[in-house]
Parts: C-alpha cells; sequence; structure tokens
C-alpha cells in the first residue's frame, strides 16, 4: 500500500482520537461542587455525587459541497476488487472490499486536493479519475496486482 495513503490514514486516527479526548476533558465543565452537609451529632459526611461524561461524535461518509470539483473514480475488470479511495481531496481515506466491477463514484469536493484511487482483484484492473468531465489519470495493473491513480 502507499506509504503517503497510510500516513494519511495514522493522521486521520490521531486526530479523531484528539477531537474524542478534547470532547471528554471539555464535556465536564459547569458541574458546581456538592456541599458538605453536616447533621448534628453524627459525625460529618462529604459526598461527591458520580457524574456521567457523555460524548457524541458525529462522522459523515462525504461532506456535502453546495459547489466544487466534481469527482468520478472509476474502476474497470472483471470480477470483484478491493478499492481504496480519498472522499473529499483532504486525505479521508474509505476502504470498500469486493465491489463488483465494473465500479464507480461520483464526490463532489469542496475545492482541489489529491487525488486517490487504489484497485486490486485477482484479475487486471484499470482505475480511471475524472474531474470536471477531463480524464486526469488512469492506470492499468497487471493481475493481481494494484492499479493506482495517485497524484
Amino acid at each position: 500500500m502507499n506509504r503517503q495513503l497510510i500516513g494519511r490514514l495514522g493522521i486521520a486516527v490521531i486526530a479523531i482520537a484528539a477531537v474524542t479526548a478534547g470532547i471528554f476533558i471539555l464535556g465536564d465543565k459547569g458541574s458546581p461542587p456538592s456541599p458538605s452537609v453536616a447533621v448534628a451529632g453524627e459525625p460529618s459526611v462529604s459526598s461527591v455525587p458520580p457524574r456521567t461524561i457523555m460524548a457524541t461524535a458525529t462522522y459523515t461518509s462525504t461532506p456535502p459541497a453546495p459547489s466544487g470539483y466534481q469527482v468520478t473514480y472509476e474502476l474497470a475488470g472483471t470480477g470483484t476488487a478491493t478499492v481504496v479511495y480519498d472522499s473529499n481531496g483532504l486525505g479521508l481515506v474509505h476502504q470498500e472490499l469486493a465491489v463488483a466491477l465494473p465500479w464507480r463514484k461520483e464526490l463532489s469536493w469542496p475545492s482541489a486536493g489529491s487525488i486517490q484511487l487504489l484497485g486490486q482483484g485477482s484479475g487486471a484492473v484499470e482505475c480511471r479519475v475524472t474531474i470536471g468531465g477531463r480524464v486526469v489519470k488512469t492506470q492499468k495493473s497487471a493481475p493481481g496486482e494494484v492499479a493506482a491513480c495517485v497524484s
């Protein structure tokens, strides 16, 4: 697999972990301390009620873009393939396993970005990337090898 792709995937995982940790740390603000209670004739009892920290993370597969770059990923061949692609031009990669060929994915990116489309099947696979209706990258693999359309 492409080192750049692995690096971007690692960065995405680290960013998600950092955001999640921040939500947990900052999500507990605003809880006032519990007052101590003393009853005459009995020892002083101080208790802190248990607190529950809740966080909600929302993930979307493809951010909506009112206008931008229309990107089309295509894989040609026969049988099935494993596909890895950048869904928004910002390095957010997706992987789909055992997709039927031919395969096509149309996306709308908010701005220009680096393209990444990798496909591997048991036979020869050809990848093609089109931006705004113009083919910008193609590659055909040998049987069982990876076809990589990356720039």
